[in-house]
């Protein structure tokens, strides 16, 4: 269990990396900010989680990168900053959802057995964040009311889905011989 610093520390990091990324968007730094975040990933895996906890943290990066990449391709979102041609969700995002990897087994770590409380607050907390990356130009919802709402179902999903394979990796590890 981490103590409660790293918690505190691993909850201020992520919410500073928001702040990065979305300010990031359309300035030309993204994919500067994509490598630094993925170095920050690899020495939290190396001073925090353990490298054995790397195909998790990955896996619900490349997993939650999926999810915007489908409210991408549907239309519940655009970037603004991003070329109309461009087929993949920007830079900025990959990196968001690296940092926000980082999350689930430290400062989110307490959700795990509680995948119910997880979907509502993914449900309300997941559009909140898109709202607020919106009032910096790095989003745009189109069609705010039910984007919105197809972006509250899909946070819905993915948090307790990221939880989840966390949760259940990390019971693995116990119950494996070492």
């Amino acid at each position: 269990m981490p103590s409660s610093k790293l918690v505190i520390f691993n909850f201020v990091s992520f919410q500073l990396l928001w702040w990065a990324c979305v300010l990031s968007a359309g300035t030309g730094w993204e994919t500067y900010l994509l490598c630094l975040i993925s170095v920050l990933t690899l020495l939290h895996l190396q001073w925090v989680e353990g490298w054995r906890q790397a195909s998790p943290l990955l896996l619900t990066a490349i997993i939650g990168c999926l999810f915007d990449q489908v409210v991408y391709v549907m239309g519940w979102v655009d970037f603004p900053s991003q070329s109309a041609a461009a087929s993949h969700i920007p830079h900025w995002m990959i990196g968001l959802w690296l940092a926000f990897a980082c999350t689930l087994n430290v400062s989110m770590r307490w959700l795990q057995h509680r995948l119910a409380l997880a979907a509502l607050l993914g449900a309300i907390f997941g559009p909140l964040a898109y709202v607020g990356a919106e009032k910096f130009g790095a989003v745009q919802v189109p069609g705010p009311t039910l984007n919105l709402v197809w972006i509250a179902l899909e946070w819905g999903v993915a948090l307790p889905l990221l939880i989840w394979i966390r949760e259940t990796f990390n019971s693995t590890l116990q119950t494996r011989p070492v």
